[in-house]
């Protein structure tokens, strides 16, 4: 071990994470000759061979698997040790901090966290990833990400978290529709066709289950993973949508479409920000909740 280059681990995280020899060099900004000498030190050291040829990429072996996770943190802890005696300066840095939310979290956080971080930290760049809600956890441990935003209970008690605001659903329908109606009672919800946003990088299925758990079924007409088809469809048509208050609004400036209350009562909860406890006594990180907890929960 006193031999032990910390660069093989570098060279073995990407070839894992890039199942490709090629790609880890340009990731790493080596040749492919020393990504390949580097593996082959590693298999020499480890005795196994790691990785095996599987058609056009690298499939790892159990052995490279038991070691992926283990390594990869290691490598996040030395560069959180080094980071964490370095001071953070907003105004010079040029980190690109990566952020996870959905698609209709991008509408709604977006806008004032582009307009106040990059006021503070003109240089900084922002970073927004989809990440399904089981993967959270892990690329938030594995610094892959920085921060997830959203309604995200599935991840409570895995992570620090900040409560930023209370939110609440409504209905959304096209404004000549909601006209015709008149009333939005619980029978015309009943008895409305409906649209479903079914994605595995949103964690709204709280209304959902509790429709389910109330004994109301409603026909649906579509189910959809975009919450960015719904303005321009909701308006053309007489669907009805369940949708969280900020987005509702936000769609209503860009469509012909009104915002009415659920007629029965769904639960409200909160929308928070996620970090992991790993990693927040680095300094860009801790500026980093700080600001954004500050903006998104005046916003």
């Amino acid at each position: 071990m006193e031999r032990f280059d910390l660069n093989l681990i570098r060279v073995f995280v990407s070839i894992y994470e890039t199942r490709s020899v090629t790609a880890a060099a340009e990731r790493l900004d080596l040749t492919q000759p020393t990504v390949s000498y580097g593996l082959g030190k590693l298999r020499d050291m480890i005795g196994d061979n790691l990785f095996v040829r599987e058609q056009r990429f690298f499939k790892p072996t159990p052995c490279a698997d038991a070691l992926y996770a283990r390594f990869r943190d290691a490598l996040s802890l030395i560069g959180e040790a080094v980071e964490e005696t370095r001071h953070f300066d907003p105004v010079s840095t040029s980190r690109t901090f990566n952020f996870a939310m959905s698609d209709i979290g991008s509408m709604s956080f977006l806008p004032p966290l582009e307009r106040e971080l990059l006021r503070e930290a003109p240089r900084i760049s922002i970073e927004i990833r989809q990440v399904p809600v089981n993967e959270l956890v892990d690329q938030l441990a594995a610094g892959k990400i920085d921060a997830a935003l959203g309604n995200l209970p599935q991840i409570r008690g895995q992570t620090r978290s900040a409560t930023l605001f209370r939110e609440y659903y409504v209905c959304l329908l096209g404004r000549a529709h909601a006209e015709r109606l008149g009333k939005f009672d619980l029978e015309a919800f009943r008895h409305a066709r409906h649209a479903v946003v079914s994605s595995t990088y949103s964690g709204h299925q709280l209304a959902e289950d509790a429709l389910s758990d109330l004994g109301i079924v409603r026909p649906v007409a579509i189910r959809t993973p975009y919450f960015t088809a719904l303005p321009q469809l909701i308006a053309d048509s007489e669907l009805v949508v369940i949708l969280p208050s900020v987005v509702a609004r936000t769609f209503c400036t860009q469509s012909d479409v009104v915002a009415r209350p659920v007629p029965v009562a769904l639960p409200s909860f909160d929308v928070k920000l996620h970090w992991h406890p790993r990693h927040e006594s680095t300094p860009a990180i801790r500026w980093m909740i700080d600001r954004v907890q500050r903006i998104l929960s005046a916003a």
